[in-house]
């Protein structure tokens, strides 16, 4: 009897040990479940996966949301832009005075009378007078300039008006004039004198100067613009 139970004791204990056992076995399996296991992805980049709302999409998000706000400029604003700029980068022409008594100048030395008038299209409107195509030409190739003497002695027609009348345009010698009589007279003589124009300068300012006439060095008549 004692053997008997003996027995049943020790099958007892093995049951409890072998049960143990079992629970123990399937703890460590379930926190091994338990444990996040780590990507080769995360293990090369040095963290986890990022959530899917992650700081490069935001930026792409901010980049984008930067771009669709910044104003767009149409074609016709473009070319409206263009449009108001001169063309070939030249700077625009100032305008002329419709005032006739702007264009004349007068000067009194030595006992001879200069009057000095700088024809344009403007001037001559003015004064009712309409252009010929040549003469539109003419003015617009050419610094025209009419030059009118008069004197109570002496043969003014003997005076060099080529040779002794010359022009700065924005202070630069506009080189030699070819000088035409309209009125070939001793005391009272009247001419046209030409300058060529540049075409590619705003004209600013001009100076006409007759030297040597009456015994005065320099008579300057000025425009400015």
């Amino acid at each position: 009897m004692k053997k008997h139970r003996s027995l049943l004791i020790a099958i007892f204990a093995s049951i409890i040990v072998i049960a143990v056992f079992l629970s123990g076995c399937g703890q460590s399996k379930k926190e091994e479940k338990d444990v996040p296991r780590v990507s080769q992805q995360q293990v090369n980049t040095g963290g986890t996966n990022a959530p899917e709302n992650s700081q490069t999409g935001q930026a792409g998000e901010e980049k984008t949301a930067v771009t669709e706000s910044q104003p767009k400029t149409s074609p016709d604003q473009n070319n409206q832009d263009k449009s108001q700029k001169p063309p070939g980068n030249r700077s625009p022409l100032p305008g002329r005075p419709s005032d006739t008594r702007f264009y004349e100048r007068q000067d009194s030395q030595g006992g001879i009378e200069v009057e000095v008038i700088w024809l344009t299209p403007e001037y001559l409107q003015a004064l009712g007078q309409k252009l010929t195509p040549e003469e539109e030409k003419d003015l617009a190739t050419n610094f025209v300039f009419n030059i009118a003497l008069t004197a109570h002695a002496g043969n003014l027609m003997e005076f060099n008006f080529s040779g002794n009348t010359s022009l700065k345009v924005n202070g630069r010698d506009a080189g030699q004039g070819t000088w035409e009589f309209v009125n070939q007279d001793f005391h009272h003589p009247e001419g046209m004198i030409r300058f060529k124009v540049s075409a590619n300068e705003p004209v600013r300012e001009l100076t006409l100067s007759i030297k040597n006439l009456g015994g005065v060095p320099v008579r300057e008549f000025k425009w400015e613009l």
